[in-house]
């Protein structure tokens, strides 16, 4: 158990006021199992029947046995049937917040695991949910139920629909006294030219006794069908069919009956709340989505408008500047005078050492010459 907001209040005005009863007579319900089908998977499945003050009568506690979770959604409309549907969610919520579910049912992202309709938990955590709706024995009963591993349990009502064909055999068989019914007439209008060849000797024409003899033999045909007709009359096989399936109900009691059905509407809720649940799931997705784009779209917006606000506002701003002059006074210094950083002191004394010898030589040469 992890750290929970705060938890909802239960609609205890809205409790079942059966369950006190229930306690109080001594007699618990029994857990009965059954092997539902769903995702083309076999899970066993154990209901305990709890009655209600509602239209139905009751309601019913289930537990799966691949994952040995208890449903919470059950238990919460054993516990408070005539509850509005807000207070559901707000609990549903709460429990997915506050207790770990993950291994207890299928999701769409975790398809490892048969995936049912509702909320699943522990029995650890089914048994403190359970004492704090009130259930008190009928919650342990679910959880300490061990189904016979040697028992052979009664399948959901989908696996036993293919057994139906039978009833269509004797619709078919009306249709074989129906087609039985022309021959009798055919065999009266071939049977009436019998007495015709006592009138072909006042003929006396050569040629007609072919043809009486062609009539007489067209009616032996006809009775070759007649064993056909007979073998279509018969019906004790399907008499025997029926009384086979007769005598297999007779043997199943009314409780056998009952419980039946009360798979089959478990089933159904079942089937039915995993639909729902795939559409509120969808629903809530589709939701999410919508808000996370329109926020983006706002933030976008907001991004925009603020860059264009800034831009607008540095335009006023630059706008409302005035143009102003600043005047400065001539700055008073010694003049940097330029040098050639190329020639270095030593180098230039150098060149004017050599110009001096040079002029020297020069005026060694030529002045004698003048004097």
């Amino acid at each position: 158990m992890t750290t929970s907001p705060t938890r909802p209040a239960l609609p205890v005005r809205h409790a079942n006021s059966r369950i006190a009863d229930i306690l109080k007579g001594g007699a618990l319900p029994p857990v009965k199992y059954q092997i539902l089908n769903c995702q083309g998977q076999d899970i066993l499945v154990g209901r305990l029947k709890v009655d209600t003050p509602t239209p139905s009568g009751h309601a019913f506690i289930l537990r799966r046995f691949d994952t040995n979770a208890v449903s919470l959604t059950t238990m919460f409309r054993a516990a408070y049937p005539s509850a509005p549907e807000d207070a559901e969610k707000r609990e549903v919520q709460w429990v997915k917040e506050t207790f770990d579910l993950t291994g207890n049912n299928g999701s769409s992202k975790d398809t490892s695991i048969t995936r049912l309709a509702g909320t699943w938990v522990n029995p650890t955590d089914a048994l403190e949910l359970g004492t704090a709706y009130a259930l008190g024995e009928l919650i342990q009963l679910v959880v300490q139920s061990k189904p016979d591993p040697n028992a052979i349990y009664r399948r959901s009502g989908k696996k036993d629909t293919p057994a139906s064909p039978p009833s269509s055999q004797p619709a078919r068989a009306p249709q074989s006294p129906a087609t039985g019914t022309p021959n009798p007439a055919k065999r009266r209008k071939e049977s009436s030219p019998a007495p015709a060849p006592a009138q072909a000797p006042a003929a006396a024409t050569t040629p007609l006794p072919p043809r009486r003899s062609a009539r007489a033999k067209s009616p032996k045909p006809p009775s070759a069908p007649m064993p056909s007709f007979t073998t279509v009359v018969v019906k004790s096989p399907k008499k025997v069919s029926r009384r086979d399936e007769e005598v297999v109900t007779p043997g199943g009691s009314d409780e056998t009956a009952v419980d039946e059905e009360e798979g089959d509407v478990m089933e159904e809720s079942v089937g039915t709340g995993l639909r729902e649940q795939d559409l509120a799931e969808q629903r809530e997705m589709i939701e999410d989505l919508k808000a996370k784009r329109a926020e983006a779209l706002a933030a976008k917006e907001m991004e925009e408008s603020d860059e264009s606000s800034a831009k607008l506002k540095r335009a006023r701003e630059d706008e409302d500047k005035k143009l102003q002059f600043e005047f400065r006074e001539p700055e008073i210094g010694e003049r940097a005078i330029a040098t050639n950083t190329r020639i270095t002191p030593s180098q230039r004394s150098f060149v004017w050492g050599t110009l001096a010898f040079a002029f020297g030589v020069a005026a060694v040469n030529y002045i004698p010459g003048f004097l």
